[in-house]
C-alpha cells in the first residue's frame, strides 16, 4: 500500500504547482542595494526571534559603525522614528511604485534631516520621536546619502535593518522576493520534526521528536512507519535556510504539507502585517522553544494564529485519517530564491477506531472567544485576541508575602499570550489614598514585571499584562538612585555627559534641564541616557539639574555645577553638589508606564497605520 501512495503522489507531480497559493510577482531588481559595500545579510524574513518573527534583512556593514546609507530608489522621507530598543534610529522612504522601505538602528542622519529632527526634539522637549514628514520636504534620488549605519536600539552588533513595505497597508514583504544581489543554491536544513494529537491542545502535550536523515535527497526518519493513536494529527519541523559563502541559519521561506498525494496545508513568510508578528508565537511549539527544547514550526495553524501566513484546505489544516492503512506524508521545504528540501514519512494508526482518549475534553478557555475568571479578591479577562489554543485557568490562591493581598497564580509560564489582557486586585485591607498611590501589581513569571495600576473602588487595583505567572500587590516608597557625573564643585564635561540611574521596580521617566531648559539625552539601549555636548551647552558654568521618576511615582532630583573644559575661578557662591529626594503623587487614574520618555509632548505625532512599529530586529 505504501508503494502505491508514492506512485500517485508522483504522477500527480505536486511540486510544480501551489494548491493554496500564488506567488506575488513583485518588481524584480526596482530597488539597490542600500549600502556601496558588498552586499550580504546577516539575518533575513522569516527568521525566528523571540515573540516575532524578524521582518527584513539585517545588512552587513563590515562589523563596524558610520557606513554610508543610500536610498534604495527615489522617493522621499516620509517618516523619522527614534525609540529606546526597537530599531533605536531609523527612517521610512516612501517610493512612487506603492513600496515603502525602512532603515534601521542608524546613527546620524544626512546633515539637514539631523539638524531638522534636532530642532523639533528640542522644540517639543522629546528625545523619543515619531514624526510623519511632509511628502515635499526631504526627496530623495536613488543612491542619496541618508544616513551612518550604527547599532542604535535592540541591535546586538552594527548593521542595518532593512524592510520592504506595503505603503497602503503597511504589511512587510519579503525582501528576498525582489531580486536581491545575493546568491543563494542552497536548500533547507531539515533536522528534526514533532507530530502532535490535534485533539488535545498543544500546550498539555509533550510530542515525540523525530530526527531526520538525509538519504537520496530525501530527508525521512528512521523508522519507516510511524505508529500514532489519533485520527487528527499535524506536524512541526526544525528547519533553517543556508547561503552560499556563509554558515549563518536563516528562516525558512515556505512549507507544503501532502497527505497521500494531498495537499492539505502550507505556510509561506511572504506579507506579514507589523502588528502580526507576535502571532509567530503560535507558528512554533512555545512550550517546547520555552523549556529550551529550540524552534519547532508548525505546517498547520494553531486556532487562534491569525497571521494570514497559513493556506489550508478546510479550517484548520490538520492531517485526518479514517482507517488503519498506512498513509504517506510529505513536506516540501523551500526558501525564497526557490531552493527545496523534502520530507518524507509514513504514518499509521493500528486501530482506526482509536481516537485519543482526549478528544472530549472541553478546555476552561478557549481561543477566539472571551475568557474571564473571577474570585472574591481576583478577576481576570481575556479578550478574544488573547490566546491561540485551549488552555486551563490554572488558577491557585496562595498566600501573601506582602501583606498586602493574597498572591494568584493564573496559567502557565509556557503559554503564549498575544494581546493585554486585564486584572484586578483586592487588598485585604483597606488603605489610606496616600498608600493607594505607592502601589503596584508585581507579575512574577518567566520575568518579573510591575505595572503602575488604576484604583477602583473599595480597594481593588487592576492593570494590563501580557504574561501569565503570579500576581500580587506590593508597595514601592524607594525613590530611584542617580549616580554622580564627577566629583568637585564644579564637574568638567569634556565631549558627553552619561547616567545610568537604577530603581527597584522600573524607571518611568528622565528629564534632564541645563539652567532650566531641556537637554536632549537620549536612551537607545533602554538603561543609560547620554547627552553629546551640542550648541545647546553654552560656554562658561551651567546648572545642570535631572529629575527621574519610577512607575510608582517616587521621585529623585540631582543637581551639578558643570562647565567645558579647564575652570579658572570657581564662581561666587556656587552651590555644591547635592541630591533631592522627592515623593511625587500621581493621580489615582494614572496608568502610563514609559521608558525614557519626557513628562510633556513625547512628539509622536499623526503615524499612520503602516508605519506603526514597535518591534525588535
Amino acid at each position: 500500500m505504501r508503494f502505491l501512495y508514492l506512485t500517485v503522489f508522483v504522477f500527480l507531480n505536486f511540486s510544480t504547482k501551489a494548491q493554496f497559493y500564488k506567488q506575488p510577482n513583485y518588481p524584480q531588481n526596482y530597488f539597490r542595494w542600500c549600502t556601496n559595500l558588498n552586499p550580504d545579510i546577516v539575518a533575513n524574513m522569516g527568521e525566528l526571534r523571540n515573540n516575532h518573527w524578524h521582518m527584513g534583512l539585517d545588512v552587513r556593514t563590515n562589523q563596524s559603525e558610520n557606513q554610508r546609507v543610500v536610498a534604495a530608489a527615489d522617493g522621499y522621507i516620509s517618516y523619522v522614528g527614534i525609540e529606546p530598543l526597537s530599531w533605536g534610529r531609523w527612517i521610512i522612504i516612501n517610493h512612487p511604485n506603492g513600496i515603502s522601505t525602512l532603515y534601521g538602528h542608524l546613527n546620524d542622519f544626512e546633515p539637514n534631516l539631523e539638524a531638522y529632527i534636532a530642532q523639533y526634539q528640542y522644540k517639543n522637549e522629546t528625545w523619543v520621536v515619531g514624526h510623519t514628514l511632509p511628502q515635499g520636504l526631504f526627496k530623495v534620488k536613488k543612491g542619496d546619502f541618508i544616513a551612518y549605519s550604527g547599532n542604535t536600539g535592540g541591535s546586538q552588533g552594527p548593521h542595518i535593518h532593512l524592510e520592504y513595505i506595503d505603503t497602503q497597508s503597511g504589511k512587510r514583504l519579503n525582501p528576498s522576493l525582489f531580486g536581491q544581489p545575493i546568491t543563494d543554491h542552497i536548500p533547507p536544513t531539515i533536522k528534526s520534526m514533532a507530530i502532535y494529537d490535534r485533539n488535545i491542545s498543544t500546550y498539555y502535550q509533550t510530542p515525540a521528536i523525530y530526527n531526520l536523515v538525509k538519504k537520496d535527497g530525501v530527508y525521512q526518519p528512521t523508522s519507516s512507519v510511524i505508529k500514532i493513536s489519533t485520527n487528527n494529527f499535524s506536524v512541526a519541523i526544525n528547519a533553517y535556510d543556508t547561503r552560499n559563502g556563509t554558515a549563518n541559519q536563516d528562516g525558512i521561506y515556505s512549507a507544503r504539507t501532502f497527505l497521500d498525494g494531498k495537499e492539505i496545508t502550507a505556510f509561506y513568510i511572504d506579507s506579514i502585517g507589523n502588528a502580526d508578528s507576535r502571532y509567530m508565537n503560535a507558528h512554533i511549539d512555545y512550550k517546547y522553544k520555552a523549556q529550551k527544547g529550540g524552534w519547532l514550526q508548525h505546517t498547520s495553524r494553531l486556532p487562534g494564529e491569525k497571521s494570514g501566513v497559513y493556506k489550508q484546505a478546510g479550517t484548520n489544516g490538520n492531517l485526518v485519517i479514517k482507517d488503519s492503512r498506512e498513509h504517506e506524508v510529505k513536506i516540501l521545504v523551500a526558501d525564497a530564491n526557490g531552493n527545496e528540501s523534502t520530507v518524507q514519512f509514513f504514518v499509521q494508526n493500528p486501530d482506526e477506531y482509536s481516537v485519543s482518549n482526549a478528544s472530549a475534553l472541553v478546555y476552561e478557555w478557549k481561543p477566539n472567544a472571551p475568557n474571564k475568571l473571577f474570585k472574591p479578591d481576583f478577576e481576570t479577562f481575556l479578550p478574544v485576541t488573547v490566546l491561540y489554543d485551549g488552555v486551563y485557568s490554572s488558577y491557585q490562591k496562595l498566600s501573601t508575602l506582602s501583606g498586602l493581598s493574597s498572591r494568584h497564580k493564573l496559567g502557565e509560564t509556557f503559554i503564549p499570550i498575544h494581546s493585554n489582557y486585564t486584572v484586578k486586585l483586592k487588598a485585604e485591607k483597606p488603605l489610606t489614598a496616600a498608600e493607594k498611590e505607592k502601589v503596584l501589581i508585581k507579575l512574577t513569571g518567566a520575568k518579573t514585571i510591575y505595572k503602575k495600576p488604576e484604583i477602583e473602588n473599595d480597594n481593588w487595583f487592576s492593570a494590563e499584562f501580557r504574561d501569565f505567572g503570579i500576581f500580587e500587590l506590593v508597595t514601592d516608597s524607594t525613590p530611584p538612585v542617580i549616580p554622580s557625573i564627577g566629583s568637585g564643585e564644579i564637574v568638567r564635561v569634556s565631549n558627553s555627559i552619561r547616567l545610568t540611574p537604577t530603581d527597584n521596580t522600573g524607571i518611568d521617566d528622565f528629564k534632564a534641564a541645563l539652567n532650566g531648559k531641556w537637554l536632549r539625552f537620549t536612551n537607545d539601549k533602554g538603561r543609560t541616557w547620554m547627552y553629546k555636548l551640542d550648541k545647546y551647552f553654552p560656554e562658561g558654568v551651567n546648572t545642570l539639574t535631572v529629575t527621574v521618576k519610577d512607575i510608582a511615582g517616587n521621585t529623585s532630583v540631582k543637581t551639578w555645577q558643570v562647565t567645558k573644559g579647564a575652570v579658572s575661578a570657581a564662581p561666587a557662591k556656587t552651590p555644591s553638589v547635592k541630591k533631592e529626594t522627592k515623593n511625587v503623587t500621581k493621580p489615582s487614574n494614572t496608568k502610563k508606564v514609559t521608558t525614557g520618555k519626557s513628562n510633556k509632548n513625547t512628539g509622536k505625532s499623526s503615524k499612520s497605520t503602516s508605519h506603526k512599529t514597535k518591534k525588535k530586529s
